[in-house]
Formats: C-alpha cells, sequence, structure tokens
C-alpha cells in the first residue's frame, strides 16, 4: 500500500494546524480532523478505518493536557491505530508520560521539519501494520500447529503411558536436553515428540521431523544441512536444509540407527558446538535446535558391533524414553479405535466378533498396523455393503488363531522377468496377502496410473504424489520392490520404467 492510501486523523483544537498538515502532506497521505474528544470518537466510530492518529495533548482553553487521558483510550478500544502526540510541551516528563500511556512516537510542532515529519508517519504506520501482519500470521501459525497437533495425537489411559507423558512433560521444560525416544515400529515415536513439543518451552517454535531411512545416502548431507548453489551437480540455488528450518525449535530425526558415519560424525559435531556447515560452503551456522532422535534399532549393539559411534551414542542418550508396543497395552485398543473410527460407541461400527479379534491380536505392527488395519476393513465393509465391520472385513492374519508370518521372497538375481519365488519354491499369486501387501497394491497402482497419465515423465508424476523429486519416486518404489517383489507383474509401466531398479 502506497503512502497515499493511509489516512491520519489530526486531532487538534488549532483550525490552522489542520490546514498546516493537509496542505504539507497533501501529496503523501488522506487527512481527516477532529477538534475535541467528543468528535475523536465519532470520527473513529462512523469514518471507518484510520492508519494513524496525530493528537494534541490540549484539546481546549483550559491547558489541560486531556490528550494524555485520551491515548489509553484509543489504545484499549483500537488497539491497532497508532498515535503520535504533536504539540507545543516540550517537557521531557511530558513526553515520557505520553509514550508510557501508549503514545508511539512525540513531535514538537514549533520544529516542524517536512522530511522528518513525513518519515516518522510513514515509520510508525509501517511499524503497526508489520506489527499486526506479524499477529496474523503468529495466529495461522497456531492453528496450523493446532492441527498438527491434532493430527498426531497422543492416544492412551494405560499406565504405562500416563508416565510416559508425565515425564515428557518434565523433559519439555529442559529445552536442550537430548532425548532419544525407542521402541518398536508403529509404537508412535514421532507422536511422543510432537508431545514434547507442544508441552515445552519450544511450543511455538518450528518442528521439524524426517525419516532418515526415507532419505537416499547420497542426498542425505544436504538434506539435513543444506548446500550452497554449485555444491554438487544439480543445485542450482542455495538450500536451506532440516537443521535450519527447526532454528529454535526441535528437530526430529526418526531411524538414527541407520545413518553411516560421515552423517553420525556431522551429528556429533553440531550436538557438541551447536553448528553446521551447508555442502559447498567454507563458513559454519550456529543455530539453536533441540535435537530429538527415533529408533527401532538397538544402538547399544550397534555400537558393539562397531556400526555405530560410542561417542554419538552417549550424547543421544542423555534422556532415553521407551515406548511400550501395543500387545503390552491392550487397554488402550479400543480407544484407539474410537479415535480411527471416530465414534463414543464402537459397538456402532463394529460387531463384537471383530472387537474381540483385535483385541487379542498381537499387533506386531503396532499403532500404524491398528490405523492401517481401521482403514483397510472400512473399504472391505463398503465393498461388502455392510453397515458394520465384521471379523470377515478384517486382514487374515488378524482372524487367523496365529498371526500369520509374511512370506520372505529373495531376489535371487532373477532377471528374466517371471515372477520371483518363495523360499518353497512356490510361485506366488498376485493378490495380497496382509495388510502391508494390501497398501504396497495401492500405491504401486497409484504410480502406475499416474505413469501412464503424465505420459511417463517421473517429475510430473513424482509432484502428484506429493514427493520432493524423482530420486525419492524412485527411492519408494525400490523400497516395495525389496518387500514385495511379486507384485510387480501386475505393473507393467513401472517395470519397463524404472528397469534398473526393479530388474
Amino acid at each position: 500500500m502506497s503512502s497515499k492510501n493511509y489516512h491520519i486523523l489530526i486531532v487538534d483544537d488549532d483550525a490552522e494546524f489542520h490546514q498546516q498538515i493537509r496542505y504539507a502532506f497533501r501529496r503523501q497521505f488522506l487527512f481527516s480532523g477532529a477538534i475535541n474528544e467528543k468528535q475523536l470518537f465519532e470520527k473513529l466510530s462512523g469514518e471507518g478505518h484510520f492508519d494513524l492518529i496525530l493528537l494534541d495533548l490540549v484539546l481546549d482553553d483550559s491547558e489541560t493536557k486531556k490528550g494524555l487521558d485520551i491515548v489509553p483510550q484509543i489504545a484499549q478500544r483500537y488497539p491497532n491505530i497508532p498515535v503520535i502526540i504533536v504539540t507545543a510541551d516540550r517537557s521531557i516528563d511530558t513526553v515520557v508520560q505520553a509514550m508510557k500511556q501508549g503514545a508511539r512516537n512525540f513531535l514538537v510542532k514549533d520544529d516542524f521539519d517536512y522530511d522528518y515529519w513525513e518519515q516518522q508517519f510513514s515509520a510508525v504506520i509501517d511499524g503497526s501494520k508489520l506489527k499486526q501482519e506479524n499477529l496474523v500470521l503468529r495466529a495461522e501459525v497456531d492453528r496450523r500447529r493446532a492441527q498438527e497437533n491434532e493430527a498426531y495425537p497422543f492416544i492412551g489411559e494405560s499406565t504405562q503411558i500416563k508416565e510416559i507423558k508425565r515425564i515428557l512433560k518434565l523433559v519439555s521444560e529442559e529445552p536442550d536436553v537430548t532425548v532419544l525416544i525407542t521402541g518398536e515400529t508403529g509404537t508412535g515415536k514421532e507422536v511422543a515428540a510432537r508431545y514434547l513439543h507442544a508441552h515445552g518451552a519450544r511450543s511455538k517454535q518450528p518442528f521439524q521431523a524426517v525419516n532418515l531411512s526415507a532419505i537416499q545416502d547420497t542426498l542425505l548431507e544436504s538434506t539435513l544441512f543444506g548446500h550452497k548453489k554449485g555444491a554438487f551437480t544439480g543445485a542450482s540455488r542455495d538450500m536451506e536444509g532440516y537443521f535450519s528450518q527447526a532454528n529454535t525449535g526441535i528437530l526430529m530425526l526418526d531411524e538414527i540407527g541407520d545413518i553411516d558415519q560421515n552423517i553420525q560424525i556431522k551429528l556429533l559435531r553440531f550436538l557438541e558446538t551447536k553448528l553446521i556447515r551447508p555442502v559447498g560452503s567454507d563458513q559454519d551456522v550456529q543455530l539453536d535446535v533441540q535435537v530429538v532422535t527415533a529408533t527401532h534399532r538397538n544402538l547399544a549393539a550397534a555400537v558393539a558391533e562397531g556400526r555405530f559411534r560410542a561417542d554419538l551414542f552417549q550424547r543421544l542418550k542423555a534422556m532415553v524414553i521407551e515406548l511400550p508396543p501395543l500387545r503390552s497395552r491392550r487397554d488402550d485398543i479400543p480407544l484407539l479405535l474410537s479415535h480411527y473410527f471416530e465414534v463414543d460407541d464402537l459397538q456402532k461400527v463394529l460387531t463384537t466378533a471383530a472387537l474381540n479379534a483385535m483385541l487379542n491380536y498381537n499387533w506386531v505392527g503396532n499403532i500404524r498396523e491398528l490405523k492401517n488395519t481401521v482403514n483397510y476393513a472400512q473399504l472391505r465393509a463398503r465393498i461388502q455393503d455392510k453397515k458394520r465391520i465384521d471379523e470377515h472385513c478384517l486382514p487374515t492374519e488378524i482372524t487367523s488363531e496365529q498371526p500369520i508370518v509374511p512370506v520372505s521372497f529373495t531376489q535371487n538375481n532373477n532377471t528374466s522377468g517371471s515372477a520371483p519365488t518363495d523360499n518353497a519354491g512356490e510361485t506366488p499369486h498376485a493378490g495380497p496377502k496382509n495388510i502391508d501387501e494390501e497398501h504396497a497394491l495401492i500405491d504401486l497402482d497409484r504410480i502406475e496410473k499416474l505413469l501412464i497419465q503424465k505420459n511417463k515423465v517421473k517429475k510430473d508424476v513424482a509432484i502428484a504424489i506429493g514427493l520432493e523429486n524423482t530420486d525419492n519416486l524412485r527411492y519408494r518404489i525400490k523400497k516395495h520392490f525389496e518387500k514385495h517383489p511379486h507384485l510387480f507383474t501386475n505393473f507393467p509401466t513401472i517395470s519397463q520404467s524404472y528397469r534398473r531398479i526393479v530388474k
């Protein structure tokens, strides 16, 4: 907005002063006028928005400084409109009192200087606008953060979970301590980290979570620490890493046990010095980041085997919080189901047999498997046109007496294009054997269709899926192939486009 669109209200009982200000700044600002307190508040309530008020301290012949009483009234009723006191009074005590009451600045009439006054008008207005914008942005950040917290609720009332919540709240009061969250895959380690963030000293600051195992080794350093333009092929501009994005807040590094020695050294350096060095830079960057790490691996065993640095492990385990598997806190399963089904009474959506089957299941994949099962069961119920989910809507491994162990397939350097065989030498059928395969099929089917729609342009497919680049797309497909190579016979477009990955 140009200064010409700024609307200033002059409040002064001297008509000549009104004319002087209007004439002097007629090219820069719009003006309205009031000669006393009554007109001032009539203008504020009737003429719409003003960007600045120029207020005289003495508004009548009594020589009483009524303006000092008016300033706090304006601040209370119209907090977004800044006030500049404009008066003939040069008293320092008056200046101090006016500023204490809420005035943004103080100008003396006898010291009129066109350039200086214009500068002060603009500075006060722009400062007020910036403050308002910051408040709006802060409110938006808080709203989005609240939505994130709602998306990652720490659900559970079992004794173990109550104790973990208590410890997390206590730890959150120490904004510089390094926290290591351990537990099996799917136990909710990111949920616990977000709970710590939401209740701590850094709750108003950023929270960044990154799964280290989901990033290619060659990209991990620049992804974490950033890079300078030209640092490597494809680095067309400077890029901030996750550490810089989390500055003043919390960075959660999930699957910390999967990083190589090079990244371990750089992470140790940051924990000791709070310094990072972006790839391709010759300058260190000082940051204030609390690091929360998580893993399902036994780091102590990794240290003993020489795969993980002992000094880094000592740094990471300053505070260790272990999350229990879901099978050891079965009392929380109904609470989790109520949350995922969005109902208070589970009988509305589940038969007794289905609920009992879910309560008695071992949940090797923990909460993540439970959530996936809910999605799977809802889909199956819709396909079978059932109002309530029964045991026939659940994955086979849940309703069988013993949980089904997924078949392990070996690649055996198969390059013939035929379907791989399992350890028994039988060719597996193309249909899903368990919920993990079910979700792999859904994901691969989506990629297959997008490759066809996007004329096999991998970058467009990656963007459509929500991935940052084609490397992440390839990595995602490679992960599916490592787990379920037999499924790829159903997706010829993927196999052809990524022959070097799935061969």
